[in-house]
């Protein structure tokens, strides 16, 4: 049988390596992917190691065994007893042996699953002792050495999917690297001295040194007197090793970030660094990118480290600081990007106000970096030269820039930094002036770059930026320029808010701008920001942005329509209140009309004027959030005594058309969203004010919802009970748990209807609905919904979209929550627990009979509730979710109901059935389970559901892939 299968094995890795025939290369995987998953996939992989009867033409077998070994060793290392991982590892000692001399792909395949199988098998002692033994004493066998040394801390650090818990792991990465270190270390050096000149040698010992580096394994402080930093930095001088070196050197340097600790070796490292500045200029000279790359690394990592050193004593680093502005001025601007996050830690560092003396010293470094960065924000001459793709890596490339402008700003003082925009831009218009051609790439950085200033620049500024804002009206009139000077309007319009003179100017700057659709979007964004930061002044304005909002809003759309209505809502909303209403008017009453006589065409309205009438309900919602202000909420009192808010009559007068739309577009999805973001913003922004009219709202939203089944009707009435359910027993809190039992009867017929799945945007709004209610918990518990909610949660746990079963966890999460906050309350058996609610304090029998129902309904349907979760768990629950609320519900109910938790445990989890789950596993899960409860450890708890589901979820995982190809 083995034969058999041996010589199909090797006719389907021929197959699938050299077959023409697509379709039979994947019936070739399909079977090979298979194949792994057997127990005989162990021999086999081993005989074709082995022989030596296997053709060149069949060379792919071997590598496939190879690989077969690693994945089996990784996935399926539970098919061995202990005598066969034994054998196993003895056997893969030997293949290595065998295959010292390569290839090197099956050298690096054999150590990666010597590495997996040595983290797995603690009963293998002296893994690194056995392994210098057999390779490391013989030249032609210490590559093999070398090479397993490289991946054992790469392996053990990064491979995830190793199935085994953190309590192992944590123990047996400890015998495998920290107790080895320092021999590791030790014998290295040995071997590099030992090199010669052989540099492919040298560089597989960096690349093992630079591996058990990064496992920060190594004490740094036993580098101080050995000659393996010297090695480092000399081997920078080499072509060969030259890529290597710079990741060692730069791992030396993060290793020696905490420098009171580090600074006996920091002294050896720093003289290292000053003559490579030498390396690197010669470097930028040649245009040899990857040197540039290698050496900005080292030296950014220099002065990311010893940030601190750097400050306290800058004349002596500033050698280091220079060496990183010549790399931050190079071409490759993929180089240049590797410095930006020093500089804005350098910035952050020195705007602190104990180095406010030192911060003059680095003036002129920062005054520099805005020239480099005008510099590198040119666009290209020819920009059809450019996909569209690297355009967009460029304008997110400008915006970083901006930061690097930012932090300039904060260091060499904003008067400095708009000093360099402006001479640019003055000297290109006297050059135009004077007929030479100067091309708008030359004019946009600049004024890019003012526009990346503008949240650091003064608001008192007066050097600089009038003569700046005079000087916009002088640019050509090229769209790109335009766009660019539009922007910089819209950021500076705080400024313009001290500076009124320039408003005229500016207006009529901004509004010319709709007239060239490249620029309109500029434009809009520019009047949103003038209105909101000069409303009122712009109030007097107002006669004049009526006609012009009526017309341009006619051609606008989208998001340039919204900020225009954006626009004009500040300013209507810095209007005094006795002439608010006729201003709102002016603006709403037209989009009311139009929505008037769309509402009446039915059916008959067109898909085009469906998108229309969403535009106009944006608007609407706009005006009403904007001139909504918070801080001033209308009291009741108010409402009594007559005095309405404009907003609210202009809401009555529109109330009729909202009607109208629900009533024909009420199941359209677009318009539907629209409306009810108009809703919302009325039971949000006036929510006492709005009260009279909550009544007719929340009894369209019961019908249109059991209509409809939109899930944005239960989004509003959420938002509804989160404003006026006011505590246990109170009038507003009963209408609001009556409004929600009348949803909730078309919510279970949906349910009875559909799947889950099918409805996930429902089940999340349904289950944040009811969270609302959690105000009132008393109240909400003692609610004829309230079982069924219970179990409709349940079943509704198998949904795999993330926001909708955090919906679901977070409303058990509150559920447990209040019943442990009440537990000393727990009622005596047979508490009557029909207990009438009264606005009222909570009474101690309303408690008891509140927490009684939550006692039977867990006890009635723990066992569901808690397969629901660990089945989650293991299969479907997505990665994402958070898992910290989920633990929160596993240790209370475990604190609530301990006997019944571990009898509900042991039942689920051994009648769960799986081949990736082991009865041994299971049974000391049960165990370790039951035990936390019982030492009240919940912590403990937590780590183990952790590394059972964890273990469980990467063998899992692997099958499915492994069948998913089949």
């Amino acid at each position: 049988m083995t034969t058999d299968t041996t010589e199909k094995f090797l006719a389907e890795v021929n197959t699938l390596y050299n077959s023409q025939d697509k379709v039979r290369r994947e019936q070739a995987d399909s079977w090979l992917q298979a194949f792994r998953k057997t127990s005989e996939a162990w021999t086999i992989a081993n005989q074709v190691l082995r022989s030596p009867q296997l053709t060149p033409q069949s060379e792919a077998a071997r590598h496939f065994a190879a690989g077969t070994f690693r994945q089996k060793i990784i996935l399926d290392l539970h098919q061995l007893d202990a005598t066969a991982r034994n054998n196993l590892r003895d056997s893969l000692l030997e293949l290595l042996y065998q295959y010292r001399s390569g290839p090197r792909s099956i050298v690096t395949q054999l150590c990666i699953s010597l590495a997996c199988l040595a983290l797995q098998m603690p009963e293998w002692q002296n893994v690194l002792h056995q392994f210098t033994e057999l390779y490391g004493k013989n030249p032609e066998t210490v590559t093999c050495l070398l090479e397993f040394l490289k991946i054992l801390p790469e392996e053990i650090n990064t491979n995830n999917r190793i199935p085994i818990s953190d309590k192992d792991y944590r123990v047996r990465s400890r015998q495998l690297l920290t107790d080895n270190a320092n021999e590791v270390l030790q014998m290295l050096l040995v071997y590099l001295q030992n090199s010669g000149t052989n540099t492919d040698y040298q560089k597989k010992v960096f690349e093992c040194f630079h591996s058990w580096l990064q496992s920060g394994e190594i004490a740094i402080g036993t580098l101080e007197k050995s000659p393996f930093l010297g090695l480092s930095f000399d081997a920078l001088q080499s072509d060969e090793l030259y890529d290597i070196a710079v990741d060692v050197v730069c791992g030396i340097i993060n290793e020696t970030r905490e420098i009171p600790e580090s600074m006996p070796i920091i002294e050896q490292i720093y003289p290292r660094l000053l003559p490579l500045r030498a390396a690197l200029k010669s470097a930028m000279e040649e245009e040899d990118d990857d040197k540039v790359r290698g050496y900005c690394r080292i030296f950014t990592h220099a002065g990311e480290s010893y940030l601190d050193l750097v400050v306290q004593h800058a004349d002596d680093f500033r050698s280091i600081v220079e060496s990183i502005v010549e790399c931050t001025a190079y071409q490759d601007t993929e180089i240049v990007r590797i410095t930006f996050y020093f500089w804005h830690r350098l910035a952050d560092t020195l705007y602190q106000p104990r180095h406010a003396n030192i911060r003059d010293k680095f003036k002129d470094i920062y005054s520099n970096l805005v020239d480099i960065m005008i510099k590198h924000l040119h666009y290209p001459k020819d920009l059809s030269t450019w996909s569209a793709e690297k355009r967009d890596e460029f304008r997110e490339f400008r915006h970083v820039m901006g930061d690097v402008l930012k932090d300039s700003c904060l260091i060499s003082g904003s008067a400095e930094c708009l000093s360099k925009p402006f001479a640019t831009l003055s000297r290109q218009l006297a050059d135009s002036a004077n007929g030479k051609t100067v091309d708008w790439q030359e004019i946009e950085a600049p004024l890019f770059s003012l526009r990346a200033m503008g949240s650091e620049i003064e608001d008192e500024e007066d050097v600089y930026l009038p003569q700046i804002m005079q000087l916009l009206q002088q640019l050509p009139d090229h769209p790109k320029i335009r766009y660019a000077a539009t922007l910089v309007i819209s950021r500076y319009s705080y400024w313009t808010r001290f500076h009124p003179q320039f408003i005229p100017y500016q207006l009529n700057f901004i509004s010319s701008g709709f007239d060239n659709e490249e620029v309109s979007a500029a434009a809009a964004l520019a009047l949103k920001y003038l209105c909101k930061d000069c409303s009122e002044l712009l109030i007097e304005y107002l006669p004049q942005l009526h006609p012009f909002y009526l017309n341009v809003t006619n051609t606008l759309r989208g998001i340039d329509l919204f900020e225009v209505t954006e626009a004009v809502s500040h300013v209507v909303a810095a209007v005094r209140p006795a002439e608010l209403l006729k201003a709102l008017q002016m603006f709403c009453l037209p989009i009311a009309q139009w929505l008037h006589e769309f509402a009446n065409k039915g059916a008959s309205a067109t898909d085009k004027e469906i998108r229309f009438a969403c535009d106009k309900l944006e608007q609407f919602s706009i005006i009403i959030r904007v001139v909504a202000d918070p801080k001033k909420e209308t009291s009741t009192a108010d409402v009594n005594t007559g005095l309405v808010h404009p907003c609210i009559t202009i809401i009555q007068e529109l109330w009729p058309v909202f009607d109208l739309l629900l009533v024909h577009f009420g199941s359209d999805s677009h318009l539907s969203e629209s409306l009810c973001k108009c809703f919302k913003y009325c039971v949000v922004f006036y929510r006492i004010p709005f009260r009279p009219l909550l009544p007719d709202l929340m009894e369209r939203l019961v019908t249109v919802f059991g209509q409809t089944f939109l899930s944005c009707y239960l989004w509003v009435a959420t938002k509804c009970v989160q404003e006026h359910c006011d505590g246990e027993g109170t009038e507003m809190t009963m209408a609001m748990l009556s409004f929600v039992e009348r949803l909730s009867v078309s919510m279970f017929n949906l349910l009875n209807g559909k799947k889950p799945a099918d409805i996930p945007d429902v089940i999340e709004d349904y289950f944040r609905l009811n969270l609302a209610l959690f105000d009132a918990p008393i109240t909400y518990s003692q609610s004829a919904i309230f079982p069924s909610v219970f179990q409709a949660g349940i079943s509704c746990l198998s949904i795999q979209q993330p926001d909708a079963l955090f919906a679901i966890i977070l409303f058990f999460n509150r559920l447990l929550n209040f019943r442990e906050n009440q537990k000393q309350q727990r009622p005596p058996s047979g508490v009557q627990t029909n207990v009438t609610i009264t606005p009222t304090s909570p009474t101690e029998a309303s408690l008891s009979a509140a927490s009684a129902i939550h006692d039977t309904l867990w006890k009635q349907y723990g066992t569901s509730f808690l397969e629901n979760i660990f089945k989650g768990l293991m299969y479907t629950f997505p990665r994402d979710i958070q898992h910290a609320e989920i633990h929160e519900i596993l240790s209370a109910l475990s604190k609530l109901y301990p006997l019944e938790c571990k009898q509900w445990i042991s039942e689920i989890i051994q009648q769960l059935q799986d081949s990736n789950l082991t009865s041994e596993a299971k049974n000391s899960f049960i165990k370790d389970y039951n035990l936390a409860i019982q030492e009240q450890d919940w912590n403990k708890l937590r780590r183990i559901t952790n590394d059972f589901i964890a273990v469980f979820r990467r063998r899992h995982l692997a099958s499915r892939q492994r069948r998913d190809k089949e």
